[in-house]
């Protein structure tokens, strides 16, 4: 299997397993416009610096842009969502805007949250060198994976990820108060509580049998790094029109 092959397959499983279309994230940033996608990367860049975002400050660019309109349309296509009393966002891809296991700390910045494992490898592609610090999910054991020049190095170094998908009973995620009632479920809900660090492959398999998690599988901390690369790499741009 060539390394073209093998990418393309990994980024194949990991776009299904999250229910997003065969473009991914990309596909949907195609759908907006440029003054919606100008507002998704504002709130990106933001997060990027551990930055807490309130829709309720996000000033207007220009005075002709509808913020309500463009805001809802990100969350239509599940790419922000916020809290419906405070206002602060709580889920914008890869970010998260409360607290999770995965800190990420890219160079010169604060820490930020990520929403799941592979989101947090997949922010040093949008970016720069990082640190993400977590912790395995079965034994909470200090997890930490010092990116630098795209190769990831972890302690301990039999890290693998687990992925899956969230039984309804325990769809428990970072955007609870704030994804609406209608309309597909947001990833932040089904999978990303799913999507762990585990320190090995042995705390993996002990795991699977005490959780509510479905389609359950693994990928070594290499296989991880290129799917996050894949899925996030082109995520700082793609609207349509420009």
């Amino acid at each position: 299997m060539n390394q073209k092959h093998m990418n393309t397959s990994l980024k194949n499983k990991m776009l299904q397993s999250l229910g997003l279309p065969e473009g991914g994230f990309e596909e949907k940033i195609r759908l907006l416009s440029p003054s919606m996608n100008s507002i998704r990367l504002d709130i990106l860049l933001s997060m990027a610096e551990g930055k807490i975002v309130n829709i309720n400050d996000i000033t207007k660019s220009e005075e002709q842009i509808d913020v309500q309109s463009a805001l809802q349309r990100l969350r239509e296509l599940d790419l922000i969502h916020w809290d419906q009393n405070s206002g602060n966002v709580t889920v914008a891809y890869p970010f998260s805007g409360v607290p999770t296991p995965h800190h990420v700390t890219l160079a010169g910045k604060s820490p930020a949250y990520s929403m799941c494992a592979i989101d947090a490898l997949g922010i040093p592609s949008m970016f720069t060198d990082a640190v993400i610090e977590s912790e395995c999910a079965f034994c909470g054991e200090k997890i930490t994976i010092d990116v630098k020049n795209n190769v990831p190095v972890a302690q301990p170094d039999t890290v693998v990820v687990g992925l899956g998908t969230m039984g309804a009973v325990d769809s428990n995620a970072c955007c609870d108060s704030s994804c609406g009632t209608n309309g597909p479920t947001p990833v932040a809900t089904s999978c990303c509580p799913a999507i762990q660090f585990y320190c090995s492959e042995e705390h993996w398999q002990k795991a699977n049998g005490k959780n509510a998690m479905t389609t359950k599988d693994k990928l070594t901390l290499a296989e991880a790094f290129e799917v996050g690369t894949a899925v996030f790499g082109g995520t700082l741009s793609g609207s349509k029109g420009e």
